[in-house]
């Protein structure tokens, strides 16, 4: 009996001991002082581009700007940035969701914004920084 409990606590005492004393590696690397930073909002020289991963809206960038651009030479990034405010904060997404963006062909987004722009009680400056900004995440983003 006391040879069993001898042999118990003898392997007990092994499983701890080798449960608590893995073998750890360690490397050595070299640091620099480079610091590392994530667009998480607009900065000085204009928006930076942002996926919002839960809902599917991306925020407008240099590259939106650019391609609504092509067509409408007098849209801005500020332009851009409003139409973006209007549609996730108050006039779109309260009642739509985000991927309604992409069903709706482009050709129609003009009818479609100039009358829910009368229910949404926007502006005709915010009228159209939404419809520019719809355009521009249109030409740019992934379906």
């Amino acid at each position: 009996m006391k040879t069993t409990k001898f042999i118990s606590l003898a392997v007990a005492a092994l499983i701890i001991v080798a449960c608590s004393s893995r073998k750890k590696t360690t490397s050595s690397t070299t640091t620099t002082n480079t610091p590392t930073t994530t667009p998480t909002s607009t900065v000085a020289s204009g928006p930076v581009m942002v996926l919002k991963p839960n809902d599917g809206i991306y925020a407008p960038g240099d590259q939106e700007l650019t391609a609504i651009q092509i067509e409408h030479k007098d849209a801005t990034a500020s332009q851009l940035k409003e139409g973006y405010e209007l549609y996730v904060k108050t006039a779109c997404v309260g009642c739509h969701e985000a991927k309604s963006i992409y069903k709706r062909p482009l050709e129609r987004w003009k009818d479609i914004v100039d009358d829910m722009a009368q229910r949404a009680k926007i502006t005709e400056i915010q009228k159209d920084a939404v419809y520019k900004y719809v355009l521009a995440i249109k030409a740019t983003q992934p379906k």
